[in-house]
């Protein structure tokens, strides 16, 4: 399967950065497939920068500034979108400058982060991920899509041990996960319908054992 999507991506001629976006649903394997996939490109001697929308967060008063658990708000205003244009996928894109910025604000600690952009070669692939990705503010940033697909109850399943530490009970971590993330990615998927826009789907919920499709 990585080798497969890295072949993807590698025959990709581009005169700038290849953007690739990687879009799924929470704990449905994101994180890790943009990991293992940067292992599998950098072992052909690639240059591969990793980003997500976990650096590119607002702070926690525009957050929530409609209530901790409205799914309006987290739609709206859970990602600072004009700056993952600006310091990530505009500057390495055909017009771009090539100074790439990794992440902005650590929502954990809700502070600004104060790291300098860095210049990066033109032949570089950047594996950008994030919830809710592939929406009209940033979709025709990417020069290649690929989605993520986990059933709900899978992603609860992992939730539970990936997200217990954050949220320091199981019912916050469920009252979160059913009232504000998963009501918000499914309008998500129906207004967006990131499956029609994706150029590789991977079905995940076996990590083990994931099925990949090229559209």
């Amino acid at each position: 399967m990585l080798e497969a999507l890295a072949s993807a991506i590698d025959s990709i001629a581009l005169p700038h950065t290849v953007r690739v976006g990687i879009d799924g649903m929470s704990a449905s394997g994101k994180t890790r497939l943009a990991d293992d996939l940067a292992r599998t490109l950098r072992s052909d001697n690639r240059s591969v920068l990793r980003s997500g929308l976990d650096g590119f967060h607002n702070p926690a008063e525009i957050r929530h500034q409609r209530g901790p658990f409205s799914v309006q708000g987290y739609i709206e205003d859970s990602f600072d979108y004009p700056r993952v244009r600006e310091q990530v996928l505009f500057p390495l894109g055909p017009n771009g400058n090539g100074h790439f910025r990794e992440r902005n604000f650590d929502y954990k600690k809700d502070y600004k982060e104060k790291t300098s952009p860095v210049q990066v070669p033109k032949s570089s692939i950047l594996l950008f991920e994030g919830v809710m990705l592939f929406n009209d503010q940033l979709i025709d940033y990417f020069d290649y899509r690929i989605l993520v697909v986990c059933t709900e109850e899978e992603i609860i399943k992992r939730a539970r041990v990936r997200d217990l530490e954050d949220f320091q009970s199981i019912e916050l971590l469920e009252d979160k996960y059913f009232s504000r993330f998963l009501p918000g990615q499914r309008i998500h998927l129906a207004n967006n319908r990131p499956q029609e826009r994706a150029d590789a789907i991977l079905y995940n919920d076996d990590f083990f054992s994931p099925g990949l499709r090229f559209p």
